[in-house]
């Protein structure tokens, strides 16, 4: 035989029990049809629970997709056998079903975690595309194998994070972000909220057990109002309160960097109508913003080098900046709640003699951390911040751009459980 006509046989494990290959035919597109014969002796009445085995005849026969073999689709022919049930009136059948079977009998079970992880950090119509299937197909699948209820029972959270997103940008539409971020590298979602309002998310909270709550070391929120009366009425007692709810240390420090780069603006705004013929002092203020908003352990060398000629036309401006940076620096040490409070504290009778020109860019928020100020020192007991939680919500954007914005809750929230939640499973890394 020339090597032109020469056939290579292999053989594929199919991982489907209960079936005994018939033929294999290839179709015109070259996909794969399987023909079997169930090989089952038994099953277990629908109706009252019992095995039966006396056999009743076939159903019609069924095609069901499976793993596809080089890229080329597979489908498994099958007529289920029927059983009768001699312990039920009326004759009951009951048709055997596998394990590896999915819930619409059109796929199998691997088929349908092949198709997941290949939704995982794309689009349904991609998929969709990629696997000669349609969207409908992928969408059921997802509306089948995504979970969102949570189950208290396997997991107990230490450290949860409470945060909102925009739905749609623009239309006043939120949604409340539940995660339990006891791992910080493996934030899971617990619930995807529409709203974020007392109202909104007191369900949710009153369906975590007493026990699952009590273990709570620390419940990380931001500066938002909505948040505060849910929170207290679940925990109940005031100390608790006190002593688990956690201002994020990111909004703290984005409130303070926001009332100082308002300052920022305002003396830039006079320092360009004071130098407005000087085109040298008005080249030495360009490109200053990005390195006024950094940390100064953050900056490069060409951007101290701009900052500190802004600095040198404003001198106030420094020292504004300088006193963000002490605040920063207080976050940024291992210290305990205690020596925190002392330590703001004399921030604070630092800060309050700032004044330039009769305004202290520091007082509202001074006003704002002693209002929420146990909350925000919660965070050196037991340094947690929505800092994981922030990242999560890069994701979260992501998924809605990729999805061309969810108008249906529900679909998004099974994105992101899978997307978040599911991806270690279907896509485990050593």
């Amino acid at each position: 035989m020339s090597k032109k006509n020469r056939r290579t046989k292999f053989s594929i494990e199919l991982g489907l029990s209960h079936i005994k290959i018939k033929s294999i035919k290839i179709d015109e597109f070259g996909d794969y049809h399987i023909y079997v014969s169930c090989m089952a002796t038994k099953t277990v009445c629908h109706k009252c629970g019992k095995t039966i085995s006396n056999v009743h005849g076939h159903c019609k026969e069924t095609v069901i997709e499976h793993l596809p073999i080089f890229d080329q689709r597979v489908f498994i022919h099958v007529k289920w056998p029927r059983f009768i049930c001699p312990y039920c009136d009326n004759n009951t059948t009951t048709s055997f079903r596998p394990q590896w079977l999915s819930g619409n009998g059109q796929q199998t079970v691997p088929y349908e975690d092949y198709c997941l992880k290949w939704v995982i950090n794309s689009t349904i119509k991609d998929v969709a595309a990629k696997l000669k299937t349609t969207e409908e197909v992928i969408e059921a699948i997802l509306f089948r194998r995504i979970n969102t209820d949570i189950n208290w029972d396997l997991i107990s959270p230490t450290k949860i994070g409470i945060d909102e997103i925009a739905l749609r940008k623009g239309h006043k539409q939120y949604l409340t972000i539940i995660s339990d971020i006891s791992i910080p590298q493996h934030v899971k979602i617990l619930a995807v909220i529409k709203g974020r309002k007392n109202e909104d998310i007191s369900p949710f909270l009153n369906s975590i057990p007493s026990d699952k709550l009590s273990s709570l070391e620390a419940i990380t929120i931001d500066m938002s109002a909505s948040y505060f009366p849910a929170l207290k009425k679940i925990l109940k007692d005031d100390n608790t309160f006190k002593r688990i709810v956690t201002i994020d240390r990111f909004h703290v420090a984005k409130l303070l960097g926001d009332k100082v780069d308002k300052e920022r603006k305002k003396v830039v705004k006079q320092l360009k109508i004071e130098f407005e013929n000087n085109e040298a002092k008005l080249n030495n203020i360009k490109q200053t913003m990005w390195p006024f908003r950094h940390h100064k352990k953050d900056l490069g060398v060409e951007e101290q080098i701009r900052l500190n000629c802004l600095f040198e036309m404003s001198p106030s401006l420094k020292e504004c900046y300088d006193l963000r940076e002490s605040l920063f620096d207080i976050f940024e040490l291992e210290i305990s709640k205690e020596q925190a409070e002392e330590k703001i504290d004399e921030w604070i009778k630092t800060a309050e003699r700032y004044v330039t020109k009769g305004y202290n860019p520091f007082t509202s928020f001074i006003k704002t951390y002693k209002f929420y100020k146990p909350n925000i020192l919660n965070y050196f007991s037991h340094r947690c911040s929505s800092g994981p939680v922030e990242g999560l919500n890069n994701k979260l954007k992501v998924i809605k751009r990729r999805g061309y914005g969810f108008r249906n809750i529900m679909n998004f929230a099974r994105r992101i459980f899978l997307d978040i939640n599911l991806k270690p499973i279907f896509m485990p890394t050593s």
